[in-house]
């Protein structure tokens, strides 16, 4: 009998794409070895389930409100226990990828599937997982979760344990040796970019200044203004526009520096040895963001409450004439993130296998 695993998940215009798109890179891997991968998700603006199809998995819709209060959880819930029986499935793993899920749901799964992982990064919340895992560099990471989770829970936490696509893997091998010299800049603020930095550093790189400049700037599809900035982009030759791009490897890899935000994209940045400069978009990247600032992998530009096109003006301005700084920003990110180069395969997809022969 096919092996199944149940991935719940989420995206929207308000919660962005990081959850899905991380989910596919296990959900591909898992694929690759002959495992069913089942998604289910919420019926929203912005997200992302005929993506998720065209990519090849299955997608359970439920329709409810954008966010889990507890009357609907309980619908969700008897809504996959239904979808469990009635197709009957026999899912080897449940992965949960959700700010809004905590223990009290899982637990009303649990009966219904073998194990259950989790991913996360707030630390804000008990859970009933088999395995946790968080794949940001924090301090004390994984003492955070010590009374979160049962005493039986592995915990798996650090950029080691990133959810990188094959790709990323390839381009490290023969990842250039940077100059410090910026041609090629990449622009990348999330799949939906909520705070709309898009459009600021637009209004930047319109400048004359930086018409010697390439860009290549990135939206997802649930980015709410995307039709005036593909109008906007059609007007300026230095300007690159990709759209819910397959080959943000290739593009990070080809980069001279970087804008975006923080968040799995800033991990996948540094993996790269990619000089960046980085807005803090969502509260919950606020520890990573210090952190990587700490280490002297990024520049932190702070809250994106307090940022203007100007302020994205003046770090273009600072890394055109800091080559230096660029240099070893990149030198340490390639150091920092140097031990997840070892396989081609991410560590936490080959845990995932193993265990379930294990079953």
């Amino acid at each position: 009998m096919k092996k199944t695993v149940m991935i719940r998940a989420d995206a929207s215009e308000i919660i962005g794409s990081g959850h899905i798109m991380r989910c596919l890179v296990l959900a591909d891997e898992l694929q690759n070895h002959g495992v069913e991968v089942i998604f289910i998700c919420r019926t929203l603006q912005g997200d992302l389930s005929e993506y998720i199809t065209k990519r090849g998995f299955r997608v359970l819709s439920i329709s409810t409100q954008e966010h889990l209060s507890i009357s609907n959880q309980d619908i969700e819930i008897d809504f996959i226990i239904d979808q469990i029986q009635n197709l009957h499935l026999d899912p080897s793993w449940l992965i949960v990828d959700h700010y809004e899920i905590d223990e009290s749901w899982e637990l009303a799964l649990r009966k219904y599937v073998k194990r259950i992982l989790v991913i996360d990064d707030l630390a804000n919340r008990k859970h009933n997982a088999d395995i946790l895992m968080d794949q940001n560099l924090i301090e004390n990471g994984e003492a955070r979760y010590h009374n979160l989770v049962p005493s039986t829970c592995e915990l798996y936490v650090g950029p080691q344990y990133l959810l990188l696509r094959s790709s990323f893997y390839k381009q490290r091998k023969v990842v250039k040796k940077r100059s410090g010299k910026v041609k090629e800049v990449l622009l990348f603020f999330g799949g939906s970019d909520p705070t709309n930095e898009t459009q600021k550093i637009m209004d930047s790189i319109q400048n004359d200044i930086f018409s010697n400049l390439h860009f290549n700037l990135i939206i997802g599809n649930s980015y709410a203004y995307q039709t005036s900035i593909v109008q906007q982009c059609a007007t300026l030759a230095h300007v690159q526009l990709y759209i819910q791009t397959e080959n943000m490897a290739e593009i990070i890899a080809t980069s001279d520096f970087c804008i975006g935000a923080g968040g799995s994209a800033m991990w996948e940045r540094c993996f790269l040895g990619l000089p960046s400069a980085v807005t803090i978009v969502a509260n919950n990247q606020y520890p990573s963001v210090s952190m990587a600032e700490r280490l002297g992998i990024i520049w932190n530009l702070g809250n994106h409450e307090q940022i203007n096109s100007s302020h994205y003006t003046d770090i273009l301005l600072r890394a055109m004439s800091s080559p230096l700084d660029l240099i070893n920003m990149s030198k340490h990110a390639l150091e920092v993130l140097e031990n997840e180069t070892s396989s081609e395969q991410n560590i936490i997809t080959s845990i995932i296998l193993k265990k379930m022969d294990q079953i």
